[in-house]
């Protein structure tokens, strides 16, 4: 199974910033790339392998373009070897709507932060395409920044658009027919429901998700995060599933089963974490489906994959028969065999 949106490999403990390797000072930083900060060694991979992801999205956080997101096996020495090729740069709209009820701006604020933030993006995205046009004649001084956005432009890379709000969405789907986007992901989509038919007009995929979430309005029926996914896809939209998590990404499968749960099929939430996010990454003649001459990157397990009562046997990432093994494995034997010893 894939994730399509995770901090995995970045963040090692949530509680203590020198774990946490996943944003860089700055507001428009798409250079940064994840990938290098990237820990092999983290003790949540197996955890989540063992659990039958194989493949994560990891992200950076922080800013206006945080960064570019990489797509991860989860079995190597080193991060190079881990990178399955595909990466995107991220980029966070900008929202019409207020970060949240301790947000105090006056409307006229929030309208106006978001017209200098999408400003600021058409710049930069304009100076990336002059960029380009340079580096060509060969008269381009090397500018990171713009090295990067400049893939973009050109259709070489592709961007990942978190967006949540409805009335954002449109605004993100009209911004990218405008700026001539090659290759567009929108992600979070949390209010994709509303606006469902309108997503599925613009042919752009989707990565959304948690899944096992919270609605995004005090208004909003409780079930609407679980519902999301499968209002998307039931009205033809190629949908992902992410968790949007570090220690938990093991829950992938579940984050499914509730999509299917409230109105998602069960075929469809398959795809989400196989064959969808192998597509939409460009990577689904190796990975997302067991099939001759792809990689052999595959579990085995005596059940359903959504039920928590299904035991997973083996794990294959890239051929390699992974280990069992992780700390919630040697800890649950620690107990289940534990000598309290002799009392005298």
């Amino acid at each position: 199974m894939i994730d399509s949106g995770t901090r995995l490999g970045i963040i090692e403990v949530n509680s203590v910033p020198e774990t946490q390797d996943h944003q860089e000072i700055g507001n428009v930083k798409p250079h940064v790339k994840a990938l290098t900060a990237v820990n092999p060694n983290s003790v949540a991979i197996p955890v989540t392998r063992v659990s039958g992801v194989t493949t994560v999205l990891t992200m950076p956080a922080g800013g206006l373009i945080p960064g570019t997101a990489a797509l991860i096996n989860l079995v190597g020495y080193t991060p190079n070897q881990m990178h399955t090729g595909f990466s995107g740069v991220l980029m966070n709209f900008p929202s019409a709507s207020r970060r949240g009820f301790r947000d105090r701006r006056s409307d006229a604020d929030v309208k106006k932060d978001a017209e200098k933030a999408q400003k600021e993006i058409n710049e930069m995205l304009e100076r990336a395409a002059l960029y380009r046009v340079n580096e060509e004649a060969g008269t381009a001084r090397f500018y990171p920044e713009l090295e990067a956005l400049a893939e973009v432009v050109a259709g070489e890379v592709a961007l990942i658009i978190e967006v949540n709000g409805a009335a954002d969405i449109e605004a993100a789907i009209e911004w990218v027919k405008d700026q001539k986007i090659a290759k567009p992901i929108l992600s979070g989509v949390s209010e994709g429901w509303r606006v469902a038919d309108k997503i599925a007009e613009s042919g752009i995929p989707v990565i959304t998700g948690p899944v096992i979430g919270m609605p995004s309005r005090q208004s909003d029926r409780y079930d609407r995060a679980y519902a999301n996914a499968g209002v998307m896809s039931n009205a033809g939209v190629k949908v992902a599933i992410r968790t949007m998590d570090t220690e938990n990404v093991r829950n992938l499968p579940y984050n499914a089963g509730f999509a299917v749960a409230y109105g998602m099929t069960k075929e469809d939430a398959l795809k989400a974490v196989t064959i969808n996010p192998a597509e939409i990454f460009g990577v689904s003649d190796k990975l997302g489906s067991i099939e001759e001459g792809k990689s052999a990157t595959l579990f085995i397990i005596d059940g359903d994959p959504f039920e928590t009562n299904s035991h997973i046997s083996h794990v294959f990432i890239d051929g390699y028969n992974i280990p069992m093994i992780s700390r919630h494995t040697r800890l649950y034997n620690e107990f289940l065999e534990r000598n309290p010893g002799v009392q005298k």
